[in-house]
C-alpha cells in the first residue's frame, strides 16, 4: 500500500536510512543534524507499507533579481533542498510526483520561483525547470593570491555551535543577481552534517555581529580547505577574506571554492596558467572549471515579470507559455502550472497579465526556457536555438536590447 503524507518526526529514522543508502550521510549519529536540516522547511514522503521510501523537502527563502536601474527585488523562493528515493522505491515515479506536489504547494503559498541543485540535467526539465548559468569552481594555492596590499587582521574561530551567527552573515551578505537566501538557520545547522572536519573563520563588527566569514571543511593538515559558505557585506570585506587565505597558505596548500559574484578570481592569482601546469596530477592541483549545478523555474509569471526593471523603451509582446508540470500535479491541488497566454510588457516598469493582445508579436516557450530568458542565463537568439523558445527575429533582437542582466550566481550551495 502506498500513501503520500506530510513528513513528521515519525519518518526521521526512515529518512536517515535512505540518506545512508544513497551516500548522503555515513553514520546514524548524524540523525540530529538531519533533523535540523528537515526542520528548515516542509517535506512530503511516499510511504510503502507504512515506511517512508521517498522524500521531497523544500525550504523557504528568496532569490535576488537585479535591475540595471538601481535596487533589485527579492522574490519569494521555494528551494527544493532534498529529493531522496530508496532503492526499493525507484522507477515508480514517486520523486516526480512529490516534486510536482511541492511545486503546486509552493505556488499556492505565494512563492514566485522554485530552485534546486540537480543531480543530473534532464530529470527536472520534465517539471519545467531550466538550467541556470555557469558558476566557476576554483582550486588554487592561496599563496598565489595577489593581495599583499590588503591589511591583515586576525580572524575569529567559528564552530558549528555558531550556526545562528553564520546564518545571519549569509542573510546580510552583499546582494547580487541570482543570490539565494534560505530563511531558517536550521538549514545551516543541518548543512554541517554533510561536511566533516568543520573549519570556519570570520570577522565581527563593533556591535558583535558576524559580518564576513569563510566556512568549510578541511580534508587534512594541508588541505584542501573546501569552502562551501562565504559571506561578506562589501568588496573590501571580500578582499580581507582573500588576505586571510593568503596568510594561511603556510599551513594548507589548496583552497576550493566557487568564485564570488563580485570578483574575477583568476585576476587575483599570480601566474595561474603556470601554476596549473606545474601542479597537474597533484592532489593539490590548481583547477578551474565552470558548470551549471542549479535549475530553477517560474511559479508566478506575473510576480516574476513585475520584478523586471530595464532601461530604454518598453517592449510588449504576447507570451504563449506551456508548463510540463501541469500534467503531473495531483487532482487534489488547485495549481495546475504557470502555462497560458499572457500579455507582457518589459521596461522601467514591467507587467504580465493573463490573456493576449491583438497585434503584438508572439513569443512561444515552455516555462523552463522562459525562466532562462527572464533570469538572463542566455541571449534570446541563443535560447531560440538550444531551448523550446520561438519568436520572430525582430522580437528576439528587441529582447536582446531590453534584457540586460549580469550572469546569475547563487552564492551558496543548497
Amino acid at each position: 500500500m502506498t500513501e503520500f503524507k506530510v513528513y513528521d518526526e515519525s519518518d526521521l529514522d526512515a529518512v536517515v536510512r535512505m540518506w545512508k543508502e544513497v551516500g548522503w550521510i555515513e553514520r546514524d549519529e548524524q540523525r540530529n543534524e538531519v533533523a535540523h536540516f528537515l526542520a528548515a522547511g516542509v517535506g512530503e514522503v511516499a510511504r510503502i507499507d507504512g515506511e517512508a521510501e521517498c522524500l521531497v523537502h523544500r525550504s523557504p527563502g528568496s532569490v535576488h533579481y537585479a535591475s540595471p536601474l538601481g535596487e533589485g527585488v527579492d522574490l519569494k523562493l521555494s528551494a527544493i533542498t532534498a529529493v531522496t528515493t530508496s532503492p526499493i522505491a525507484r522507477r515508480r515515479g514517486f520523486a516526480s510526483r512529490l516534486t510536482a506536489r511541492a511545486l503546486a504547494a509552493a505556488a499556492e503559498e505565494g512563492f514566485a520561483v522554485a530552485a534546486l541543485g540537480m543531480f543530473e540535467q534532464g530529470f527536472y526539465d520534465r517539471l519545467g525547470f531550466g538550467t541556470s548559468g555557469y558558476e566557476h569552481l576554483f582550486r588554487f594555492d592561496p599563496a598565489q593570491l595577489r593581495v599583499e596590499h590588503i591589511p591583515f587582521r586576525a580572524p575569529e574561530r567559528l564552530s558549528p555551535q555558531q550556526a545562528e551567527d553564520i546564518h545571519g552573515a549569509l542573510q546580510g551578505r552583499m546582494r547580487h543577481h541570482g543570490a539565494i537566501r534560505i530563511d531558517s538557520s536550521e538549514f545551516v545547522k543541518g548543512e554541517f552534517t554533510f561536511h566533516e572536519r568543520f573549519y570556519g573563520l570570520g570577522y565581527r563588527d563593533e556591535e558583535g555581529a558576524l559580518t564576513h566569514c569563510l566556512v568549510g571543511s578541511m580534508k587534512d593538515e594541508y588541505g584542501p580547505w573546501n569552502i562551501f559558505l562565504i559571506a561578506y557585506r562589501t568588496t573590501e570585506q571580500l578582499l580581507e577574506l582573500f588576505r586571510l587565505l593568503y596568510e594561511l597558505s603556510d599551513q594548507f596548500r589548496a583552497v576550493r571554492l566557487y568564485q564570488p559574484a563580485h570578483v574575477q578570481l583568476q585576476a587575483l592569482l599570480g601566474e595561474p596558467f603556470r601554476e596549473r601546469q606545474r601542479s597537474a596530477g597533484s592532489p593539490m592541483a590548481s583547477e578551474h572549471e565552470a558548470h551549471a549545478w542549479m535549475q530553477l523555474r517560474i511559479l508566478d509569471v506575473e510576480a516574476c515579470v513585475a520584478a523586471c526593471r530595464f532601461a530604454g523603451e518598453p517592449l510588449s509582446f504576447n507570451l504563449d507559455l506551456t508548463d510540463p508540470a501541469a500534467d503531473k500535479v495531483s487532482d487534489d491541488l488547485s495549481w495546475k502550472g504557470a502555462g497560458g497566454c499572457y500579455t507582457v510588457s518589459l521596461g522601467p516598469t514591467s507587467s504580465a497579465s493573463r490573456g493576449s493582445t491583438e497585434g503584438l508579436p508572439v513569443l512561444v516557450a515552455d516555462v523552463g526556457s522562459f525562466t532562462r530568458l527572464w533570469f538572463g542565463v542566455g541571449r534570446p537568439s541563443t535560447l531560440a536555438v538550444t531551448d523550446s523558445l520561438q519568436a520572430a527575429p525582430e522580437l528576439l533582437s528587441a529582447l536582446e536590447r531590453v534584457i540586460a542582466l549580469p550572469q546569475p550566481v547563487a552564492g551558496m550551495e543548497f
